[in-house]
């Protein structure tokens, strides 16, 4: 036969992306030959064996062009490749970054190599920036790990949020790019909290005197804060010397002391003052971040009464002596 054509149909099922027909070409007499061809399945056709129909047209040996009677054959069909997405957590809050994650399990029936998660976040609030995650290499029943870096407005409410989700890859026959999905979640956004929480353990401070004091910090983020800089700031009455202190990590929950010191003038009023800081830190995405202004109160206690006849009565008492003394001196050598 000479110029040989197939054309292939069966209902629900489509050859070769809508082109049922494919060019075999020239066969002499008891010669065979095989047929590759790519069969796409609508999602509303069930499991099972579907009949395929065939018809052949070629030109015979005077050049004379014929069809042939139509060839049944079977055509079975197995589960549909499909995934499914489960345990999605995520660590969100009102105007800080964070993640959003879950697990995927390739549910057969074949193995996927090429996958691709999409995430499509339904709210404006919600920013991801790589919305594509390329899946690892993945054997009917596997399951495997995902992750979205994901930024929350600081105008965002506190709340849940949906999530579609689809997985693309590629058909058994390398060339055609076929989805499993949407799917639906949904995430929580918390609402907005301090990164770190400050311990409330009474600072004072007399008047005239320096006191060092330790202050307990407590990383209350869903994830590990490095490289934190806090940095004490004080005001008159109030003043500081050892204004800085330095932590290389803190893990989610995790607590620290820092060391500062405080002066009280001898004038200051003996009632509560403020102290600020802030904190300079790193996240896990690498973000260096300045934290809000916190404040700490210092309590002012009363001096030492200069009149008790204690050592400070005692110390300014001969000061003073020597100081009358000097100016006697001063003023006998001036008339000398």
């Amino acid at each position: 036969m000479n110029e040989t054509h197939a054309s292939i149909s069966g209902s629900g099922i489509v050859v070769d992306g809508e082109t049922a027909e494919e060019h075999i070409g020239n066969l002499e007499p008891n010669e065979s030959t095989v047929v590759s061809v790519d069969i796409g399945v609508d999602d509303a056709v069930s499991e099972g064996t579907k009949s395929l129909q065939a018809t052949f047209t070629y030109r015979d040996t005077h050049g004379i062009e014929r069809e042939t009677a139509p060839t049944m054959t079977s055509l079975p069909l197995g589960k549909s490749q499909s995934f499914s997405i489960n345990n999605i957590v995520d660590t969100l809050s009102v105007g800080y970054d964070g993640h959003i994650g879950g697990e995927i399990t390739n549910e057969g029936p074949r193995a996927i190599d090429d996958a691709v998660l999409v995430v499509e976040p339904m709210s404006e609030t919600l920013y991801i920036e790589d919305t594509r995650y390329a899946l690892p290499p993945l054997e009917p029943g596997e399951t495997t790990t995902f992750t979205y870096p994901t930024d929350v407005s600081g105008q965002a409410d506190a709340g849940p949020r949906q999530l579609r989700f689809s997985i693309e890859y590629t058909g058994s026959s390398g060339e055609a790019t076929l989805e499993d999905g949407p799917f639906t979640d949904r995430v929580t956004v918390d609402e907005r909290t301090d990164e770190f929480a400050l311990g409330d353990d009474p600072i004072t401070v007399q008047q005239g005197d320096r006191t060092e004091f330790a202050l307990e910090i407590t990383n209350q983020r869903e994830e590990t804060l490095s490289n934190i800089d806090a940095q004490l700031y004080t005001d008159s009455p109030l003043s500081t010397v050892n204004d800085e202190a330095f932590v290389p990590a803190l893990e989610p929950g995790e607590s620290t002391e820092l060391t500062f010191d405080v002066a009280a003038s001898e004038s200051a009023p003996t009632e509560y003052h403020p102290v600020e800081l802030d904190f300079q830190y790193d996240t896990e995405r690498g973000d260096t971040v300045v934290s809000s202004v916190y404040q700490h109160p210092i309590e002012v206690m009363p001096g030492e009464d200069d009149d008790s006849g204690g050592i400070t009565g005692t110390v300014v008492g001969i000061m003073a002596l020597l100081s009358v003394a000097g100016l006697g001196v001063g003023m006998w050598w001036r008339r000398t």
